[in-house]
């Protein structure tokens, strides 16, 4: 509510404050299992929108050893493909993106 109070005022600087306030929030919360929370690279894959296909990312995570902490998926409305975003340690990213590169995926950067 106070955020919706802010902008429709159009106080910037209280807004800026809100936002402030939930990223510190947010780095307090607990990560995985009740530890810190972690530090994350974000591998993101283009992923045509068929069934089966987040299995295969899945599956290619898995051959690659590398564990998937968090998962978005951004779909591109009226297109026939959407954009993974897999978070993984920093240590296993590269590894996890060549494998991907390995098995066709469209893996950016």
């Amino acid at each position: 509510a106070a955020t919706a109070a802010a902008l429709r005022a159009g106080d910037e600087t209280d807004v800026t404050g809100l936002l402030r306030r939930g990223g510190t929030g947010r780095r307090r919360l607990p990560g995985k299992h009740g530890d810190r929370a972690g530090t994350y690279a974000v591998v993101s894959v283009v992923i045509p929108d068929r069934p089966g296909e987040l299995a295969l990312l899945f599956q290619a995570a898995g051959v690659a050893g590398v564990n998937i902490e968090d998962v978005t998926i951004e779909h591109s409305p009226g297109r026939p493909v959407g954009v993974v975003e897999l978070s993984v340690t920093p240590a296993a990213a590269e590894r996890l993106a060549d494998e991907l590169r390995a098995r066709g995926w469209s893996v950016p950067g």
